[in-house]
């Protein structure tokens, strides 16, 4: 890739143009010239996910898109065999500034060319009517500057014969600077060592950063730029061991503090929206691409994903946090602004050793550490190796959601009814309390530990596309979506309803399986059925993260085996505990409960967040129906525990998720829990109940009069632990 090159100089055989190469051949092309996947769809103007399917051979270019990806690989082939090649059409000439060090020199400009006005090299594309290449693609961009530094170009050793044209008319030639002259390359794997822990908070210091660790040390980090810090972690012993020997190692997280942010050079806020696209002008993106390094297709935000141009995101990357753009202390993760970077790096190597090192909001740690504990074969995305061999019950296919499972917004809910949709949704109930109630003076509230997370672990899970069937009957094992009326099963007037919708609608397999234990005899018109073999797939994810709040809650003092007064006192206790430990719970929580939005999320690439409607994400944890099974199942569950408790003649006054409010004689959550007939257990673990708060009898037929539900107003006022 040093060698120069002049693509004016060079002459493609008569048959060459004729077609492209084999899927083999064009990837061994690009990867012999050290081109990423990134640079050769910018230089053709497609997305990188297009190139790979180019050299897969899934997909086939055609139109001007294969003219430029076909002349693309001629020079790349001409490069290596210094044959010449003819002058291309401007329609078909790619750009060539994409391919960056790659080419030193451009040609001759063409009619429709001219100077950029940002880095005064030729380019044929225009932004507001001024010549300027798009995007990122000026060569070379200096740090933080904005502008493109021309640099003569070095000798080139064994230089070919050039044309009579390129000889006579050297003035016209406008140099391409040499590229990054330090490009930082991350050592394989295998090499790399782990014993300084899985992060890093930075701060500034007098000569340069301090690193605090994990475990409380701290190391000095002599940089004041991107690319030396970087370097700095790539040579320091950061990183951690994979969650389990099959998965993947997840990548050392840097967290910059305020200081450390302004002495790299880095903006005080957060990039904006066409800021956060990875080929922005960013000054963050302006020091990765100068040492060879690039973002995922997420771009910049809060949380950053950083790996080389050459790289694979998944085995290759380091993690960026940035307190000052809103990570950790303004997101979900709700940490207190006032801990020490010490402490800072304290509390997140408890959760990396408890969970895993964290890469975004909690809700994306808890996602990808479902595809942690199940992994799918990987192969890396440059080099084609086998990272890991995956592992049995994986979800390894992308599929399509049924039309009824998707998304608002996905390509298949564009045309869809209201009442086409899944109907699984959680309970919003509330209802005036009797005469009998009145005379009940207190209104307790309790709330379901993790009532989402508490029964995920049993859910069948197929890895299959779904099929359309008719008139099939129901079998509970079969994981897909049911066309049923489940009305048969009349209403409690005192309790909420067991289903989200009346009348023939769309319900998940545990909702209709409800239905079916509860008496009915469900007889579906249609159905989206996934066949196959099917298993829990959320278990070891489910019992994973089970230990981990077992853990956080004994250091609060909690323990499953304490005595109901004790237990109470303890939680009573809870906000003047330790305030670390408590946001490390919270995180927990948010991790378990906010994990299963993620499964039906849209995307969050910049090229996308503005498409009025989107296609299927190409990850195969991805799955709508997995989280409105969820949801029927909580749902389901919580009904259970409600009709069984009014066998006791206590009904709920108000449902709210997890939230449910009881009219009491005495301001106790144990006269509910200690009913005979009680479906509620006072506890910690899963599905166990805690007490919340006690209001009067008087608040709630108040907040009746207004017309709002009482137990949501607790659910968004009352702290949850």
């Amino acid at each position: 890739m040093d060698e120069l090159f002049d693509l004016s100089d060079i002459h493609a055989p008569g048959q060459a143009l004729a077609g492209l190469p084999a899927p083999a051949e064009r990837r061994r092309l690009r990867r012999e010239a050290e081109l990423s996947l990134h640079q050769v769809a910018d230089a053709c103007g497609v997305s990188e996910d297009t190139v790979r399917s180019w050299e897969r051979g899934t997909t086939t270019p055609r139109g001007d898109t294969a003219a430029l990806y076909r002349h693309l690989l001629n020079a790349l082939l001409a490069r290596q065999t210094a044959s010449p090649m003819s002058a291309l059409p401007p329609a078909q000439t790619p750009d060539w500034a994409a391919l960056g060090a790659l080419r030193h020199e451009i040609p001759t400009l063409a009619a429709d060319e001219a100077p950029c006005r940002r880095c005064q090299h030729p380019t044929r594309q225009r932004v507001g009517g001024h010549p300027q290449h798009l995007g990122t693609r000026c060569p070379n961009l200096a740090l933080g500057t904005g502008r493109a530094q021309p640099v003569p170009p070095a000798p080139r050793p064994e230089t070919p014969v050039m044309s009579a044209a390129a000889d006579t008319l050297p003035s016209q030639r406008t140099p391409y600077p040499p590229g990054p002259a330090a490009r930082l390359d991350y050592p394989p794997p295998r090499s790399r060592k782990t014993f300084d822990g899985p992060l890093a908070v930075l701060e500034a210091g007098p000569q340069g950063l301090i690193a605090h660790l994990a475990d409380g040390r701290t190391r000095p980090c002599p940089a004041d730029d991107l690319r030396s810090v970087l370097a700095w972690t790539i040579n320091a012993p950061l990183g951690a061991a994979p969650v389990r020997p099959e998965s993947l190692p997840p990548g050392p997280l840097l967290v910059l503090t305020s200081t450390a942010r302004a002495r790299l050079h880095l903006p005080a806020a957060a990039p904006t929206l066409p800021e956060r696209h990875p080929r922005s002008d960013h000054p963050l993106l302006q020091q990765a691409r100068a040492i060879g390094w690039q973002t995922d297709a997420s771009g910049l935000g809060p949380w950053n994903r950083l790996h080389p141009a050459h790289g694979d995101p998944a085995c290759d990357s380091i993690h960026l946090a940035l307190t000052d753009w809103g990570a950790l202390h303004h997101d979900a993760w709700n940490l207190p602004a006032h801990l020490t970077p010490g402490e800072l790096a304290a509390t997140l190597g408890e959760y990396a050793s408890l969970v895993r090192t964290p890469l975004g909001p909690p809700e994306a740690c808890g996602h990808q550490l479902m595809r942690d504990l199940r992994p799918s074969a990987h192969h890396h995305t440059v080099t084609g190796a086998l990272m890991t061999p995956g592992v049995r019950g994986a979800l390894t296919t992308v599929v399509d959601p049924a039309p009824c499972e998707a998304p608002p917004g996905h390509q298949l809910a564009s045309h869809r009814s209201a009442q086409d949709a899944v109907a699984d949704t959680g309970t919003d109930w509330w209802r005036q309390p009797t005469t009998d109630e009145t005379d009940r003076e207190h209104v307790v509230c309790l709330a379901v530990n993790l009532l989402h997370f508490a029964g995920s672990n049993e859910i069948r899970v197929a890895d299959t596309p779904a099929h359309h069937v008719h008139y099939s009957d129901f079998d509970p094992k079969q994981p897909g979506s049911w066309l049923v009326d489940l009305s048969a099963i009349p209403p409690h007037p005192l309790l909420p309803p067991a289903f989200a919708s009346t009348g023939l609608a769309w319900h998940t397999t545990p909702a209709v399986a409800y239905a079916a234990a509860r008496g009915a005899q469900p007889k579906p018109v249609q159905g989206w059925l996934r066949p196959g073999p099917t298993g829990p797939y959320l278990a070891p994810w489910y019992q994973h993260l089970r230990l981990a709040r077992l853990a956080v809650l004994e250091r609060l003092g909690i323990t499953p085996a304490m005595d109901t007064p004790d237990l109470l006192a303890a939680l009573a206790a809870l906000p003047q505990a330790h305030a670390a430990t408590r946001a490390l719970l919270h995180a927990l929580h948010a991790t378990a409960e906010d994990a299963f939005a993620a499964l039906a999320q849209p995307p969050t690439q910049p090229d996308q967040t503005a498409l009025v409607t989107w296609p299927t994400p190409k990850e195969p944890t991805w799955r709508p129906d997995l989280r409105a099974a969820v949801h029927a199942s909580a749902r389901a569950n919580l009904h259970r525990k409600v009709a069984r408790t009014a066998r006791s003649g206590y009904f709920p006054l108000a449902v709210a998720g997890d939230h449910i409010l009881y009219p009491t004689s005495t301001p106790h959550l144990t006269e509910i829990t200690d009913l005979p007939d009680s479906g509620f257990r006072l506890g910690i673990a899963p599905g166990h109940v805690r007490p919340v708060t006690v209001r009067s009898m008087t608040w709630y037929t108040a907040r009746c009069a207004e017309g709002v539900n009482p137990a949501q107003v607790l659910k968004d006022t009352c702290p949850s632990w």
